[in-house]
């Protein structure tokens, strides 16, 4: 946590699989994912159909080809908080917002990390079992999501080297 906590800034290309159990083949999307730390995280999807994500501080901003710019607080939405802090809070390193969402499992071996999230509050539990995140050093590499219908959602992250 303390070697991701000193990354002011990420820069990666994602892709992100959804497998639901009503779809015979997964949802696959492409883009750009950014953090500035200590709150911006972006998700910029390029493909199948642009989109944007933007999270800076409590605010959330949602741009697509079939929704104008929307802002709206990330209050609002107390779910949402919970799966934005699941990867914001681990980027910036910040273990006591982790612990305040999730019951946090956290194992190292010879070829990286991994953290094992499960979310406290019994609303979202009933939706998300759990947030894997695998990485190696000071950056996340795997995000998967398991939601207890049975879906599951795995995003890639592979960092851009400047």
């Amino acid at each position: 946590m303390a070697a991701l906590a000193k990354v002011e800034q990420m820069d990666a290309i994602f892709e992100e699989r959804k497998e639901m159990t009503a779809l015979e083949a997964p949802l696959v999307s492409r883009g750009f994912l950014r953090y500035r730390a200590p709150s911006v995280l972006e998700k910029e999807v390029l493909q199948p159909q642009p989109a944007l994500y933007r999270i800076d501080g409590d605010r959330i901003t949602v741009e697509g080809p079939d929704v104008s710019r929307r802002d709206f607080s990330i209050d609002q939405y107390p779910g949402v908080r919970t799966l934005v802090e699941s990867v914001r809070a681990t980027l910036a390193g910040d273990e006591p917002t982790l612990e305040r969402y999730f019951r946090v499992a956290f194992l190292t071996d010879v070829s990286g990390w991994q953290l094992r999230l499960e979310p406290l509050d019994q609303t979202i539990a009933r939706q998300v079992v759990a947030i894997i995140i695998d990485g190696t050093g000071n950056s996340a590499r795997r995000v998967e999501t398991l939601e207890s219908g049975g879906d599951r959602t795995v995003m890639t992250i592979t960092p851009v080297t400047e």
